[in-house]
C-alpha cells in the first residue's frame, strides 16, 4: 500500500509538471491587508476548476490509469474465482457490488482526466476504456493458472495505496477547499456514506467458497 501511495510521486519526479500561477500568486506587498487579500485569492485559484484547457499533468494521468488498471484486473481476479468457486448468490452480489463502486470510481476518473489533467473527453474515455480491459485479462489469467493470495495481495496493496494518494491529494484538497458551509460538509459525509455503506452491508451476509479458497 505504501508502495502503491508513494508511486504517484514517483511519477511526479520523472513527469515533472508546472503549473500555472497567476500574477495573485507572485505579486508580493508589505501591506497586511493586501497580502491576506493575494493569499486567499491563490487560495480561490488553486481550489477552483482551471479555466480553459489545462497542460496535460502525466504524473496525475499515469496515477489514475495504473492505479485504476490494478484495480480492474484484481475485481476480475475476484469475479473470476466467485463464479468458479461460490455459489451464483454470492457471485453475483460481487458482481453487483463491483459495478456499484465502479461507476463512481470511473466518473471521478473521467473529472481528473478532463478537469485537472488536461486531456480531451475522448481520449480520457478511451484511456479509460483500456484500462478497465484489465478487468478481462484477471478474469482470464485466474481462469488459467492459480494466483496465490500474495500475488493478489500485491495489486490490490499498489492499487489501494495510488488510489489513497489520489484521494487525499488531488480529490480531497479541493473538495475541502470549496464546501464551506455546514450543509456543504454535511453534503460530503452523505455522498462519503452513499459509496461506503453499501459496500460494507455486504460483509454482514459474508460466506466462504469451497474448501482450498476459504481466503478469498
Amino acid at each position: 500500500i505504501l508502495g502503491g501511495f508513494l508511486l504517484p510521486f514517483v511519477f511526479s519526479a520523472i513527469f515533472p509538471h508546472s503549473h500555472d500561477h497567476t500574477e495573485a500568486d507572485s505579486d508580493t506587498d508589505d501591506n497586511g491587508d493586501k497580502a491576506d487579500e493575494e493569499v486567499v485569492q491563490a487560495t480561490t485559484i488553486v481550489a477552483s476548476p482551471p479555466k480553459g484547457i489545462p497542460a496535460l499533468d502525466m504524473p496525475l494521468i499515469l496515477s489514475i490509469l495504473i492505479g485504476d488498471a490494478f484495480h480492474n484486473f484484481c475485481d476480475g481476479i475476484f469475479i473470476g474465482v466467485s463464479f468458479q468457486f461460490c455459489d451464483i448468490s454470492l457471485s453475483m452480489t460481487i458482481v453487483g457490488i463491483t459495478l456499484y463502486h465502479e461507476i463512481a470510481q470511473e466518473l471521478a476518473d473521467f473529472f481528473l482526466l478532463t478537469r485537472y489533467a488536461g486531456l480531451s473527453s475522448f481520449k480520457a474515455l478511451f484511456l479509460n476504456f483500456a484500462a478497465g480491459l484489465s478487468v478481462v485479462l484477471g478474469g482470464l489469467l485466474v481462469l488459467v493458472m492459480d494466483m496465490s493470495d500474495l500475488t493478489i495481495g500485491v495489486f490490490m496493496g499498489l492499487a489501494s495505496g495510488v488510489y489513497l494518494n489520489l484521494a487525499a491529494v488531488e480529490c480531497l484538497s479541493r473538495v475541502t477547499a470549496v464546501a464551506s458551509t455546514v450543509q456543504d460538509k454535511l453534503l460530503l459525509l452523505a455522498m462519503f456514506a452513499v459509496g461506503a455503506i453499501p459496500i460494507g452491508l455486504t460483509l454482514l451476509n459474508h460466506s466462504h467458497c469451497e474448501a482450498g479458497h476459504e481466503d478469498h
